[in-house]
């Protein structure tokens, strides 16, 4: 009877049972080697790990070989390495009502209105460029860090823009417009993530921190429908008044050029009449110049008589008809006129 028990234990049946057994046994070490073994991995350059022991936060692993305890003792999460930069567009409240005049045709919808400090009101959108510096704090924050930091966007905006005035945002007045306008805006957007960032360490310091850090803000305002177009209706007279004040100046310009050259016009006639008449002058004043010059002379008198019968020739010629007395003869002739 032992002998076919031994047959029936040896028989095909039995060894189909050991194979299975053999089969199970490599499965259960193979099973048990990859489980053991489940934790240890390649960290990727541009990432870092994070090790829960149990559910608490064991230790952070940089990029490089990781091994850790398989689960459930130890658990590795993979989260963005300090060198990789994460962006977050800050879109508004999705509650806030949204008046007709505060949109903008060229904004996109996840601008939102904020006051000036002169009070006016911008559009601004806004999209964030962050960083993990802390991966423990951003794995426990991790499901609340956007929600988180568009609410410190939020925040940071209405600081900002409280503090600024509308032209450091877009260019609403070119008239006051400043050179270094591009220049502060630039400081704008730094500003803006400064201030961010200062909020994040307020959210530290309370034992809150979300282990991000913004590295940039990009910033973009526009102007409400209702505001552009009441100053593209300022620029429009501003640039008409200005064009007119360029015409009158023109004009007034061309009249004062015309009045100069009537004015030298003017005084060249002028020169050249009195220069006329100075030289009629002296030619009429000649021959008297000459008698005054021969006052102490003896030949005045007859320099005198020459001159008195050439001019009286002159004046009986112009006379009709000429009657000559003899004025040491005793004729007498009777004039009309008055005695007066």
């Amino acid at each position: 009877m032992t002998s076919q028990k031994d047959k029936a234990l040896s028989g095909p049946l039995a060894q189909s049972i050991d194979i299975g057994f053999r089969a199970a046994r490599v499965a259960i070490a193979v099973l048990a080697l990859a489980w053991a073994t489940m934790n240890v991995r390649q960290v990727p350059p541009d990432m870092q790990a994070v090790v829960t022991r149990f559910g608490a936060i064991e230790r952070v692993k940089q990029a490089g070989l990781l091994a850790a305890w398989p689960r459930p003792f130890e658990r590795v999460l993979l989260v963005p390495g300090p060198a990789q930069q994460m962006t977050l567009k800050v879109e508004a409240n999705p509650n806030a009502a949204t008046r007709a005049d505060l949109t903008a045709t060229d904004a996109p919808p996840s601008a939102g209105s904020y006051l000036t400090g002169d009070g006016a009101v911008a559009l601004i959108d806004a999209t964030l460029t962050y960083r993990v510096v802390d991966a423990a704090a951003y794995v426990v924050a991790e499901p609340h860090v956007a929600p988180a930091l568009r609410r410190l966007a939020e925040g940071a905006a209405v600081a900002v823009a409280a503090g600024s005035l509308l032209d450091d945002f877009v260019v609403a007045r070119p008239e006051l417009a400043d050179p270094r306008a591009q220049i502060a805006r630039e400081a704008l957007r730094s500003a803006y993530a400064a201030e961010v960032n200062r909020r994040l360490s307020a959210l530290e310091a309370k034992g809150q921190g979300l282990g991000v850090e913004v590295t940039r803000a990009d910033v973009s305002a526009f102007l409400p429908a209702a505001a552009k177009a009441t100053f593209d209706q300022v620029l429009t007279a501003g640039q008409t008044a200005e064009q007119t004040i360029a015409q009158a100046r023109t004009a007034a310009e061309e009249e004062r050029q015309r009045a100069e050259q009537e004015k030298s016009r003017i005084l060249a006639d002028a020169y050249a009449a009195a220069a006329e008449k100075a030289a009629e002058a002296d030619a009429r004043t000649a021959e008297i110049a000459s008698l005054a010059a021969r006052a102490g002379s003896d030949a005045r008198p007859a320099l005198i008589e020459r001159i008195y019968r050439e001019r009286l020739g002159a004046i009986l010629r112009s006379a009709g008809a000429v009657t000559a007395l003899d004025a040491r003869g005793g004729a007498r002739a009777i004039l009309p006129g008055s005695l007066q």
